[in-house]
């Protein structure tokens, strides 16, 4: 089992912007999107992605390294052991792919439909969501580090049992999340809709607004079992 967070800041760190090449410096991909395959400072579209009738895709192993992948889909596929450093992803379908034990690194997606994405066990590191809909993520075992959550609608995501450090949200809509057996330091959850939430007392030490007392401290007297008659 991995060893607790220690780091109690108030203040997350915000995560690291990916390092992406200019656009005239990224070329065409020269090889498919495929399990174990590699793309290295493409610049990669719909089009390289499968294709409708070919079904889901099998991309386990496959690493891409500083890239922009736009309008890229892939809606139910399977990518265990993914591997994305330094890569941004603008108005992609993932809903529904499961990338178990992935490793994003200084990602950024942004207005990406990701909702019911699976990366229980995967490492996030310097990762950034903004105006994403990552409905029922799943983020189970994972763990996280500088992550934020800009305007992304992430109802009934899941981190149970996930280790979080250095995790921001502005304008996240987090109703229903389960933090159940979760770890976190030094987050900031000011700004999200945290009603319905499961395990909030993992939430301890976290920082949140006036506003979200009332959520938050329902879902703590749920949890206590406390009745209020």
């Amino acid at each position: 089992m991995a060893p607790p967070l220690r780091r109690r800041s108030e203040n997350p760190r915000p995560p690291t912007a990916p390092s992406v090449p200019r656009h005239e410096q990224l070329d065409a991909p020269g090889s498919e999107l495929e399990a174990d395959g590699l793309w290295d400072g493409v610049l990669a579209g719909a089009e390289d992605g499968p294709g409708p009738m070919d079904g889901p895709a099998d991309l386990g192993g496959m690493e891409i390294r500083e890239s922009l992948v736009q309008g890229l889909r892939l809606s139910s596929a399977r990518a265990d052991s993914l591997r994305l450093t330094d890569v941004e992803l603008r108005d992609c379908d993932l809903s529904g792919l499961v990338a178990d034990g992935a490793s994003l690194t200084r990602v950024r997606f942004v207005g990406c439909r990701l909702t019911g994405l699976v990366l229980s066990a995967a490492r996030l590191t310097d990762v950034s969501f903004e105006d994403c809909h990552a409905d029922m993520i799943n983020l189970r075992m994972a763990r996280l580090a500088r992550v934020r959550l800009s305007g992304t609608r992430g109802r009934q995501a899941d981190f149970h049992e996930a280790q979080v450090s250095d995790l921001s949200t502005e304008g996240a809509d987090l109703r229903g999340a389960n933090f159940e057996r979760a770890q976190l330091a030094a987050a900031d959850l000011r700004g999200a809709d945290l009603e319905d939430l499961r395990g909030a007392s993992a939430l301890r030490g976290a920082l949140i607004s006036p506003e979200q007392i009332l959520g938050v401290g329902l879902a703590l007297i749920g949890e206590t079992g406390i009745r209020v008659v």
